[in-house]
């Protein structure tokens, strides 16, 4: 018998996809002591259920935030890591406001007028993530082609070195492995749109601001994307709640699946403090 019953939350879109990621997280959670049972966000907690904790992959604050404000329950990440990552301007004030390097960033909202700035520019959903969405605007000509067919709000935002990012994966406030991702193509790196991956060893800075990350937003399993300024140094690109773990798979011998479950049984028993995993 299973010592802690959790829900695995996904939306019902990206159940088909991370099939097998999902079997995974429930294959290694019974040799653990936990019991997984799948849960769509949209459909809340099954009637009659009461979990003793959420692994939550949907990318919804709300549910996470019901799950640790009226059951009392913990919820792998937080309901304030998914409210403020899923969210790419409120990451960017988040971070800015905490003295954190981002790229200069501006969110164009419904019905108000184009901001006069230096071009070229990237343009983004204010809401996407793997790269979807994003587009290099060269000209006034291309802003005012993207505006006009955009959802609003997006966010317009000045060019970092383009084909290029370092993404960190962390568990539990640590690094657990980084994968350096560039295009020869295409100014998005995304692993997923074809870009060349490798696994890497962050150096100092890298470490230093994923430490200084989880001072103020305490992950437990996310990805920290950092971007490099054309005259030297990081700044953080994006933070993925429900990160993606094929490239984990493929370039290193690291089995995401079971460390996540292996760090959040630990916590449940109190054999790990959530935030720091040694």
């Amino acid at each position: 018998m299973s010592a802690y019953s959790g829900l695995l939350c996904y939306s019902q879109a990206d159940v088909p996809r991370n099939q097998w990621f999902i079997s995974a997280l429930q294959r290694y959670a019974e040799p653990e002591g936990l019991s997984l049972r799948l849960c769509l966000a949209q459909e809340g907690i099954p009637a009659g259920f009461r979990p003793d904790f959420v692994l939550n992959r949907s990318r919804n604050a709300q549910i996470a935030e019901y799950c640790e404000e009226t059951l009392g329950i913990p919820v792998f990440n937080s309901g304030d890591v998914t409210r403020i990552t899923n969210d790419k301007y409120r990451t960017h004030c988040f971070l800015r406001s905490a003295g954190l390097p981002t790229a200069e960033t501006w969110c164009v909202s419904a019905d108000e007028p184009l901001p006069v700035l230096p071009m070229p520019l990237v343009a983004k959903p204010a809401d996407g993530h793997g790269g979807a969405g994003v587009t290099w605007l060269a000209d006034e000509q291309a802003l005012a082609a993207y505006a006009a067919s955009a959802k609003r709000p997006f966010l317009l935002q000045e060019p970092m070195v383009t084909g290029w990012d370092m993404r960190l994966y962390v568990l539990n406030g640590e690094c657990l492995a980084a994968v350096l991702r560039t295009s020869q193509t295409d100014f998005r790196s995304n692993f997923s749109l074809g870009g060349h991956a490798e696994s890497v060893t962050p150096d100092a800075e890298a470490l230093q601001l994923l430490r200084r990350v989880q001072e103020i937003l305490p992950l437990d399993f996310a990805g920290v994307d950092l971007l490099r300024r054309p005259g030297g140094g990081y700044v953080i690109g994006e933070i993925e709640d429900a990160v993606g773990c094929r490239m984990l798979y493929e370039l290193t011998d690291i089995d995401a699946a079971k460390e996540h479950i292996r760090t959040a049984a630990g916590i449940l028993a109190g054999r790990i403090t959530r935030g720091n995993s040694t």
